[in-house]
């Protein structure tokens, strides 16, 4: 009996029934096995949310439970799919493999994490078997579990907590807790083999699995390993990921994007590549820019250079473009946007996973059990990426380097590059090893239990990626006539950071550059090739470099505690738990010696980030019955739970939660709960080295060339408005010196999070059908969030604000009021003020027998967001409910039929309409164009049937169906991200209908 119940202690297997009004489950028509009827007669076991044994599985608190198995039939391979789909997370943004590779994320690229109410997964608890999952990652970030590193393959299913729980869990539990249970009972061999093949190629998945397990008299012993691997999907291998049409339409909804006359078609616009950008002697930027002929087609479409002139002379092939305000004109419809670079970069990373888990356990006495489990991990990511970069230099007039451009001008050729790639290896370990049991034969203590345990992760990561050399662009465009190894020879002006430098009239050949000790080449910066992005190898091997990082994050966790019955009501008895928490956690993040050195030309000089803390807490929780079997009371039952933790870096701090469950009659219950949480600070938000970064005054400020952005639609008019308002002149350049960004880690500054979570609940599991219904009310409360909000964020937001200029981002930056030039800008992490989640869960499971034998169960997981408004500081509340990538309301359909051996399923993820009207302008200001700045309500079908044989099933479907593709935007317009023309966000499908197909065996 010890061995049955300690296996039920960390497991819901049917809690979510009682406590979240459904679970998902299929019909099961195979007798029980032994050990099913084993459990049955378990009188107490442990559920999410509590610590007491509970004999009714009644808990106060909204769970959702989600099955592995279910996952499988949707044709989901990994523990990101399986949880991400859930409606609690899927209504908000979530860090997958492709965001993580795309944007700077916590955790660093092809990290994967789950996200609860769109509060961050530094705000979601996860837990294995029931006890705290330590970090993994790379880069200095690292602080949540990545979801990589366990496999589906040994999830049974996971139980999602759906409200604050810091006072049961501790840190970091404000949004809710997921709990992921691990695959137990499975006495033999079994194997599984997973394929899924898109429709189009790219992003292909494959795993493999093998376990063994064994229940002996005394306990038990299983061990399992699985290999997985997907494919690298690039931007060019889908037709809504590879043009970045500009998405703008008439009065009469007729598409009206820019037109290439090249091709006849609509402009595919990303990022500008081979250019060269102009500026006259004053450093006063031109409209136009010149651009290489290099498919022949430009000849005949627009002259070489514009009426009126103003523009260098230039050699045969090139032609100046882009100078019209007009974006229908041909000379910005030659515009070369998009580079075979970026059809060739990652969309999402290549990945293989090899992973081992063990587990067991073994009575030592009548009362006294060992367990343990392991976890090694391995995970590789691959990402191929592309970038601009640039240099400035005279015409050929002054500079034999610029031979054939003639005039007074500074040219700013601005060349793109593949060499951007990186990689990761993140090795992790996780240990854990306890005893538990009862106190045998003493009576006052007969239902009592005991447990204590020791667990120890190790996370290890490594990152590679390409850098380009910050002295040697420096040393290739920044000498002139002099002697080449005196620096107080060099001229200033414009360049790649600070007081920068302008090419120099003389080769460097024979200066050796001061950091990176390489023989000086002479770059061809204005040829077409180089341009293009076609170097000779000695101007990529000078030019480019690879370095690696190192990150390891240590967790040691020791819990003990204990439970049972101290008194009885008439009720019922009055359930106790208490115990105590020891948790030590450090970082060591070691950037790449070029990084160290400040050697990277665009990028950052950071170092070392490297600190640690301790945090000690008791908790104790107490179960009251009030009432029992009375006139509509049939059973109610108080919770109350308390925590004290104190953390080395911040303090101490008190939690606690209230919970009632009400049992009106049999087929009606009500539930309730009210607790707050808190979150002291990551390691990395409190120990991040000091860090100076340069940023181009083009990346950041969204007020450089207003005017001309605003008629070509690439900013809104309150931009435009508020950065006239600034005195910001409508043809302001932005050239001259690079912004100086600082930031660090915020120890001695930062408080801890806080935060109040209540919860409403009602369940209704009606005598007359196999139905449950249960509607939860949630509302989230997070006060002085930690958070860094980066460069072109406060700068871009500050001019976005309906508060400009008392916004208190707009105090975060100068601006220089002669020159108009970012000059400083600070992006420490900082507590904001307030962040608010609301909203209501619906949970409805019916099941009926059809004819001819079928068993259907319907499940339904609907949220609706009511509101999600953020305040960076007290005056300035922002919205956010409803905007694209933040939808109000998410569901998931399942339909599953079975008939003997045999089961089919049907399920669709539905995302609700999204639109970012509230705040960003939806038309030109003549308006006669019109911007798509919404997404429509959006669903993917997934479709499979599974044949059960004897000793071994196979599964086969089609998931999304119909091919159905992310929405479309217009580019530029509002608050969201795009990739091609379509929407970048964690709620959409970039891969297109795809086959799958699974095999299991049982030996």
């Amino acid at each position: 009996m010890l061995i049955h119940r300690r296996h039920l202690l960390a497991s819901t297997i049917i809690a979510g029934l009682a406590a979240g009004g459904a679970a998902p489950a299929l019909a099961q028509t195979a007798p029980p096995s032994p050990t099913d009827q084993a459990q049955t007669e378990v009188e107490a076991v442990v559920v999410t949310g509590s610590r007491i044994k509970r004999s009714a599985f009644n808990s106060p608190d909204p769970i959702q439970v989600i099955s592995a198995e279910q996952g499988q039939l949707r044709g989901i391979a990994s523990a990101t799919g399986l949880l991400q789909a859930s409606t609690i997370a899927s209504g908000s943004p979530q860090v997958t493999s492709a965001i993580s590779s795309a944007f700077v994320t916590d955790g660093g690229p092809g990290s994967e994490t789950v996200s609860l109410r769109g509060l961050g997964p530094n705000r979601t608890l996860v837990l294995l078997n029931g006890r705290r999952a330590g970090p993994a990652g790379t880069r200095g970030g690292v602080s949540a579990f990545d979801l990589n590193v366990l496999p589906l393959s040994v999830i049974d299913h996971v139980d999602i907590l759906k409200d604050g729980a810091s006072s049961i869990y501790g840190s970091d539990a404000v949004a809710g807790v997921v709990n992921i249970i691990t695959k137990r009972d499975t006495d033999g061999i079994d194997a599984e083999m997973f394929y899924s093949q898109p429709q189009k190629h790219g992003g292909e998945q494959y795993s493999a699995s093998a376990s063994w397990a064994k229940t002996f008299d005394r306990g038990f012993l299983s061990i399992s390993y699985e290999y997985f691997k997907k494919a690298e999907q690039t931007n060019g291998q889908r037709p809504y990921t590879n043009c970045g049409r500009s998405y703008i339409t008439d009065s009469n909804g007729k598409r009206r994007d820019p037109i290439d006359p090249r091709t006849g078609q609509i402009q595919c616009r990303d990022l500008l590549y081979d250019q060269i950008w102009l500026y006259d002697f004053n450093f006063s930027g031109l409209d136009g820019k010149l651009q290489y002929d290099y498919t022949g087609k430009i000849k005949g479409l627009i002259p070489q250079v514009p009426a009126g002139g103003g523009y260098p002379g230039m050699p045969a092939g090139f032609y100046t473009v882009g100078y019209s305000a007009d974006p229908q004109a041909p000379d910005n419809g030659v515009l070369d946007y998009t580079s075979p670079f970026y059809l060739a970069s990652s969309l999402t990373p290549r990945t293989e996973r090899n992973t081992v888990f063990a587990q067991g356990a073994f009575k030592i006495t009548d009362s006294v059990e060992a367990y343990g489990e392991i976890l090694l991990n391995r995970r590789a990511t691959k990402t191929n990426g592309y970038r601009q970069f640039w240099s400035y230099q005279y015409t050929g007039d002054y500079d034999p380097f610029s031979a054939g451009f003639t005039g007074d001008y500074i040219l700013s050729p601005t060349p793109v590059t593949n060499r951007y790639r990186s990689g990761q290896r993140v090795d992790y370990q996780r240990y854990l090893g306890g005893l538990r049991g009862d106190f045998g034969k003493i009576d006052f203590l007969k239902s009592w239990d005991w447990d204590i345990f020791t667990q120890y992760s190790h996370s290890k990561g490594l990152y590679s990626h390409d850098v380009l050399l910050q002295d040697a662009v420096d040393s290739a465009d920044g000498r002139r006539d002099g002697d080449p190894s005196d620096p107080t020879t060099w001229a200033t002006g414009l360049g790649a950071r600070g007081n920068s430098i302008i090419r120099p009239t003389a080769s460097c050949v024979g200066y050796v550059t001061p950091i990176s000790k390489r023989q000086c080449v002479d770059v061809s910066w204005v040829t077409p090739d180089f341009l293009a992005g076609k170097y000779t190898p000695q101007e990529e091997a000078f030019l480019f470099d690879t370095e690696t990082g190192k990150t390891v994050y240590k967790q040691l966790i020791i819990e003990g505690s204990v439970s049972g019955n101290v008194f009885s009501l008439p009720a019922g008895e009055v359930g106790v738990a208490l115990g105590f928490h020891y948790r030590k956690d450090s970082i060591n993040d070691v950037p790449g010696p070029i990084t160290l050195a400040g050697n990277i030309w665009g990028d950052s000089a950071s170092g070392v980030t490297k600190g640690d803390d301790l945090a000690r807490e008791v908790f104790g929780e107490i179960s009251i019955p009030i009432f029992k079997d009375m006139f509509l009371a049939k059973n109610v039952e108080l919770s109350l739970s308390g925590r004290h933790t104190k953390v080395n870096s911040y303090g101490e701090d008190d939690t606690y939660k209230i919970g009632l469950n009400w049992q009106i009659v049999p087929s009606l219950r009500l539930r309730a709960t009210r607790g707050t949480s808190f979150r002291a600070p990551a390691l990395f938000e409190l120990y991040k080295n000091a860090e100076t970064a340069f940023a181009n005054q083009r990346a950041i400020d969204p007020c450089v060339r207003w005017g001309q952005n605003l008629t070509q639609g690439n900013i809104t008019q309150r931009v435009a408005d508020n950065c006239r308002a600034d005195g910001v002149p409508d043809n302001y350049t932005g050239s001259g010196a690079q912004a100086t960004v600082t930031s660090s880690g915020g120890k001695g500054a930062l408080e801890a999070e806080t935060s109040l979570a209540k919860t409403y609940g009602v369940i209704w599991t009606p005598k007359f059908a196999d139905l449950q219904v249960a509607v939860d009310y949630f509302d989230i409360d997070v006060k002085n969030e930690v958070t860094q909000l980066g460069a072109a964020t406060i700068i871009n937001q500050c001019y976005k604000s309906l508060n400009f200029p008392k916004d208190r981002l707009c105090g975060l930056f100068t601006r220089n009021a002669g020159s108009h030039l970012i000059t400083t800008v600070t992006n420490n992490y900082i507590n904001i003020a307030e962040q608010i989640n609301r909203g209501i869960d619906l949970t409805v499971q019916y099941g009926v027998d059809l004819p001819w034998d079928v068993r259907m169960t319907t499940e339904l997981q609907s949220t609706w967001q009511l509101k999600d408004t953020e305040a960076k500081f007290a005056d300035t509340v922002v919205d956010q409910n409803g905007f694209v990538g933040d939808p109000d309301w998410t569901g998931q359909l399942n339909l599953s039929f079975q008939k003997g051996d045999w089961t089919g399923f049907w399920g669709v993820d539905m995302i609700g309409k999204a639109s970012d009207a509230e705040t960003e302008v939806d038309k030109n200001t003549t308006g006669t164009l019109f911007y798509k700045i919404h997404t429509e309500f959006t669903a993917y079908h997934n479709v499979s049937l599974r044949k059960q044989f004897e000793g071994w099933s196979i599964t086969g479907g089609v998931s999304n169906l119909f091919d159905e593709q992310p929405p479309a935007l217009t580019i530029g317009q509002g608050k969201y991200n795009t990739v091609g023309t379509s929407v970048l966000s964690s709620q959409y499908d970039y891969l297109g209908r795809r086959a799958f197909l699974n095999i299991k065996a049982h030996f």
